[in-house]
């Protein structure tokens, strides 16, 4: 860790010292052309330093892990309707349910607000459906500016609800580094104008994740009339079941979300719940009798992770098998 920090450390600065003096004394930056030994995969390698042009000749990748064991829950409850779902068993993303957040967030959430390293693409190498799940993976590639890729998607203008139980059947990456976030939004919330409807809009974080503790996740509910005077959030840990860490089986990640009540849980077992009484505890209104919409990221750094990200353990995968929308009738 430390030596790849100190390689991108003297990278940066021998461009800052060409920035500064190119050959015609003009201020004028010279562009440094990709090379195989930064780090990084870029020009045309086929993985970080190797394949391409390199001399290197890359290792082969092993194949994704996708879970055979692990958690599941029924297709219907009693008293509840199956008002939407995806169970990721086409051959590439439903688009007529979920749309793409591409890029670093620029200009109105530049790095997605939490300082993440990541550029997030569509492209099939970043997310796909592969036995009957749906695939996010991220790399360690340049792409404008950052050392990763990844996706995160939404339903943003596809699929806005209030109420329900949400099931969501997941297997996490294992990378340190890795921040994977499966949340809602208030449904009239943009990324152009972020700070108009967040915190004041709500934020139901279904679960978070982070792969330098595959043995922990958190609920977390995000609140406040503004950022970041009175931004408040209420967040609480649950433990890996049995030893099984979450990035080797399926947990189900669940809400139970109702007019003034949401529920989380993992596996079926509640473990954190929020009401009105919980926000104006803490001076501040409850958004959440709002509707909202889905979020599905899988990130690299930011400000949670307490570690940073090593290119050799990526590329790593987030790897959803369902999630499902129940309404009581």
């Amino acid at each position: 860790m430390v030596a790849y920090k100190i390689n991108s450390l003297a990278y940066l600065f021998i461009w800052l010292l060409l920035v500064q003096c190119s050959s015609d004394g003009s201020n004028e930056p010279i562009v440094l052309e990709a090379s195989c030994f930064d780090n990084v995969r870029n020009g045309d390698e086929t993985d970080v330093d190797c394949g391409g042009s390199c001399s290197k000749a890359c290792e082969p990748q092993e194949p994704l892990g996708i879970p055979t064991t692990g958690y599941t829950t029924p297709p219907e409850y009693s008293g509840y309707t199956l008002v939407w779902s995806d169970e990721f068993d086409g051959n590439e993303l439903d688009t007529t349910k979920w749309g793409f957040h591409l890029g670093d967030g620029c200009p109105g959430l530049c790095n997605w607000g939490n300082n993440e390293e990541q550029y997030f693409t569509n492209s099939r190498d970043n997310i796909y459906l592969e036995q009957d799940n749906l695939i996010l993976t991220a790399i360690n590639e340049f792409v404008s500016g950052k050392n990763y890729t990844s996706s995160r998607i939404h339903t943003d203008d596809t699929f806005e609800f209030q109420y329900g139980r949400v099931d969501i059947r997941a297997s996490m990456p294992s990378a340190p580094g890795t921040w994977v976030a499966l949340f809602m939004l208030n449904k009239d919330y943009t990324i152009e104008n972020p700070d108009d409807y967040w915190p004041s809009g709500g934020e139901i974080d279904i679960v978070e994740y982070l792969g330098e503790d595959a043995d922990n996740i958190l609920g977390t509910a995000h609140y406040g009339t503004d950022f970041p005077a009175n931004h408040n959030f209420d967040s609480v840990d649950f433990p890996a079941v049995n030893g099984d860490p979450f990035d080797e089986t399926y947990y189900v990640f669940s809400i139970i979300w109702e007019q003034d009540r949401i529920s989380w849980l993992v596996n079926d077992v509640t473990y954190h719940t929020i009401t009105p009484e919980t926000t104006e505890g803490n001076g501040q209104p409850y958004p959440f009798n709002d509707a909202f919409y889905f979020v599905f990221a899988l990130s690299v750094g930011g400000n949670l992770p307490n570690v940073s990200p090593l290119p050799a353990d990526f590329p790593d995968s987030l790897i959803i098998d369902y999630v499902r929308v129940f309404q009581e009738e």
